[in-house]
């Protein structure tokens, strides 16, 4: 007995030993408090076209302030060219005195001409980030991510707020805006049958302008949506309400104004095959004559869905000529069949044939209140 108590107590003492060395082995906590950092808002990255240095890193870096208010908002801009972006960041942590924190970047704007170069190299280093978050947007910048990260809305109050409020819906609420999400993006950017896009921003001297998007392939841009193509892309793709259609009615503008959409698509199975767009749309008449009445609203609702079919397809042939699927029919068309990868080579050989057959149905709720 008395051995085996010594044993255990010598078990006991070896134990404790090792647990006290393991301790002096761990090293120390690398936390650093706020006030040693400094809170990346929103990043840009351009496209030099310098061999030696073809990037150009700009990231806006927040100061906290005691005061908020309307231009208000402070920041910092460092900017460097490099060979990589990561070198870029990297370089940029000796121009500062506090660690460089991305947790709460939300923003990442790419200039005009690195999305007509190629995309590949940024969107390589953002996957491989830890620390940054895949629910932030991104942009295209004109004329480049560095002047506009440079400019500074009148009315913001926090340091890069204006691209949160903009993009999240948290502020305006408009039909041309487009979000593109960074992990949604990454999808489009790997997946089969369905492209990427990625909405313009402009600043125009007081404030941040979207209303415009940029269509990609796989790599770089292809086509740019004007205005009216945004709103009616975002409006048959997306299902975005709050939106309006206008159209002339009896040598005046109506304007019909779009509270709910909902839309179903099919494919056929043919050599070539046919895309139908179904979209159901309800909302109520805005503006117009003021001789407009509900007797006259079957009327209103023919013409507008003669608008609807035909300015949606001709928006679906221009963007099947770009060679870009962004609606993401591939991908439909290989999930309604079970595609293999003879059908996806099909679908890509007769892509540029395929025909679109767009068929709308109107619904007016109201035609507004007269006095």
């Amino acid at each position: 007995m008395e051995k085996k108590e010594g044993e255990r107590l010598f078990m006991r003492i070896l134990l404790l030993v090792i647990m006290l060395y393991l301790c002096f082995c761990l090293g120390g906590c690398s936390f650093k408090d706020i006030d040693k950092r400094f809170f990346v808002v929103a990043m840009g990255v351009d496209w030099t076209g310098d061999k030696e240095n073809p990037y150009l890193v700009t990231l806006r870096l927040a100061i906290p302030a005691s005061k908020i208010g309307e231009g208000l908002a402070e920041s910092q801009i460092e900017h460097l060219e490099a060979p990589s972006i990561a070198e870029a960041v990297r370089n940029i942590k000796a121009h500062v005195d506090k660690e460089l924190d991305f947790g709460h970047c939300r923003m990442f704007l790419f200039g005009n001409s690195l999305v007509k170069e190629s995309m590949e190299e940024p969107l390589n280093w953002l996957a491989r980030r830890r620390d940054i978050q895949l629910i932030a947007y991104m942009a295209l910048a004109e004329p480049s991510a560095n002047k506009l990260l440079k400019e500074n809305p009148s009315t913001e109050r926090l340091a890069g707020n204006s691209f949160y409020l903009t993009f999240g819906k948290e502020g305006t609420v408009s039909p041309y805006t487009v979000t593109a999400l960074l992990f949604d993006n990454f999808r489009r950017f790997k997946e089969k049958g369905l492209d990427p896009y990625l909405p313009i921003i402009r600043f125009d001297g007081d404030s941040y302008v979207v209303e415009k998007l940029s269509l990609l392939d796989k790599m770089k841009e292809k086509l740019v949506l004007d205005p009216k193509e945004t709103k009616l892309y975002n409006m048959s793709a997306n299902e975005f309400s709050r939106s309006g259609i206008p159209i002339n009615y009896k040598g005046k503008r109506l304007a019909f104004y779009v509270s709910r959409v909902s839309r179903h698509v099919s494919i056929s199975k043919d050599d070539i095959p046919i895309v139908s767009l179904h979209l159901k749309i309800n909302g109520m008449i805005e503006q117009s004559p003021i001789t407009v009445m509900d007797a006259n609203t079957l009327q209103i609702q023919k013409m507008l869905e003669k608008n609807v079919n035909s300015t949606t397809q001709e928006l679906l042939y221009k963007i099947r000529n770009a060679k870009v699927d962004p609606y993401g029919f591939g991908l439909h068309y290989l999930s309604q069949y079970f595609g293999k990868e003879e059908d996806w080579e099909h679908w890509q050989n007769v892509y540029s044939q395929i025909k679109f057959e767009v068929n709308s149905q109107i619904i007016i709720e109201s035609t507004g209140l007269v006095r």
